[in-house]
């Protein structure tokens, strides 16, 4: 299916996912895990080649998308005829006002309640088959097919073509109306109008990819986890491929708010993920705590960082940088625990800066793994034009003196 089934901000593509797996020589019953699984590239491709693959994310709607790119090609014909028949059920409703939906932040209670409606049905139909069922926990995620995670998807972007406005030139930051009078009004038809148009655009791209054979559909499973505590056996993977998040303070859980929204994710569930997920800019209460020493790169940026003279450089800057680190040494600590004796894992790390101060995180990654276990057998650096800090205009005086790199990382387990 097409990469680009939802906006997500990292990565790589599957071309280099097929490449590399082609040429590691694996045999044809290995197990490939991506702890930070986002859309799913990973396991769709090592999928499409074969392999059991897992792919865990921590963050509900990236589950669904991951799940919709597994949908077998088999299934195009009929998802716009479902589609359809769902939403002749929706008008056979009455639609109440959903004043306190999360969906409120940017719609009119009224105008909330049909796409509640909408969501309401795709989720009786295709999920729980009688009572609602919440996506908010892995065992109700566990639940979702490809197919009702693909309406999802389709669903999710519809609204956010919708709700393009409050998308600004940073992605990854979703605005709210500051007045209740801002927020959107589209009418019943063209929400539906919108859904349908969507369900098309994907069924047309899902139609154009080979179908997966029917006895490979079930090799394939997506989790809802954390890659600090992976809910996963020792020694399970034969290869690890992903991309950590980005030190860059992206906030992955509001790039996602509108999609959070559909999911029903109330405004404090939100901010409990909000600050679970790996790179958040939210400091914790916890991050005041001295760092252990994560190996000397990283112990010298961080004094660097701490003794700088900008603001906020002791405080707030100093503690979530330090967050972040925290959970990259217990990821690697994770992803080692996983990962079987002999076994390669392949990273691919984006360095950062902080001001002018370069902030070296394939090389800290490197050294973390040398502690549990996971020897550097190669590194491959990147030069790379795109940066999400380029997105922040205030960086200008120091993007044009540096320029970012992209490493490959690739591991092996002693």
């Amino acid at each position: 299916m097409d990469s680009r089934l939802f906006p997500y901000y990292a990565g790589y593509s599957a071309a280099f996912v097929r490449e590399l797996l082609s040429s590691a020589n694996l045999p044809s019953r290995s197990v490939i895990l991506d702890p930070w699984n986002g859309a799913g590239t990973t396991i769709q491709a090592a999928h499409r080649l074969g392999f059991k693959s897992i792919g865990i994310d921590l963050n509900p709607v990236m589950v669904m998308v991951a799940k919709a790119s597994l949908l077998s090609a088999r299934e195009a014909p009929s998802l716009l005829p479902l589609a359809q028949s769902m939403i002749e059920q929706v008008d056979k409703r009455s639609c109440d006002k959903a004043d306190r939906d999360p969906l409120a932040n940017w719609l009119c209670a009224e105008n909330a309640g049909w796409v509640r409606q909408i969501e309401t049905e795709i989720n009786r139909t295709l999920i729980s088959h009688s009572d609602y069922l919440p996506l908010t926990t892995a065992g109700a995620l566990s639940q979702a097919s490809p197919l009702s995670a693909f309406l999802y998807v389709a669903l999710f972007r519809a609204i956010r073509r919708l709700l393009q406005s409050f998308v600004p030139s940073n992605p990854t930051w979703i605005k709210t109306p500051r007045i209740s009078q801002a927020r959107k009004r589209p009418q019943l038809k063209t929400i539906k109008e919108a859904f349908l148009n969507e369900v098309r655009r994907l069924a047309e791209s899902l139609a154009k990819c080979d179908p997966v054979s029917a006895h490979d559909e079930a090799a394939a499973t997506v989790l809802l986890g954390s890659s600090e505590q992976l809910p996963l056996p020792s020694r399970t993977a034969d290869l690890i491929l992903s991309s950590p998040p980005y030190c860059t303070r992206i906030d992955y859980a509001m790039a996602t708010a509108i999609e959070l929204a559909i999911l029903r994710f109330s405004a404090q569930s939100f901010d409990t993920l909000r600050r679970t997920l790996m790179g958040t800019s939210t400091v914790l209460s916890d991050a005041r705590k001295a760092p252990r020493k994560w190996g000397a790169t990283c112990t010298e940026f961080l004094q660097q960082l701490h003794s700088h003279s900008s603001k906020a450089s002791k405080s707030y800057y100093f503690k979530n940088h330090v967050q972040y680190f925290g959970a990259l040494h217990r990821s690697v600590q994770e992803l080692s625990r996983v990962l079987k004796i002999g076994g390669l894992c392949i990273l691919v790390v984006q360095d950062s800066h902080y001001k002018e101060v370069h902030n070296d995180v394939p090389t800290m990654t490197a050294e973390m793994g040398q502690e549990f276990r996971l020897v550097l057998r190669r590194r491959e650096d990147f030069p790379i034009t795109r940066s999400m800090v380029r997105m922040n205009k205030r960086a200008v005086t120091y993007l044009k003196s540096r320029q970012n790199i992209e490493s490959v990382l690739c591991f092996q387990k002693q």
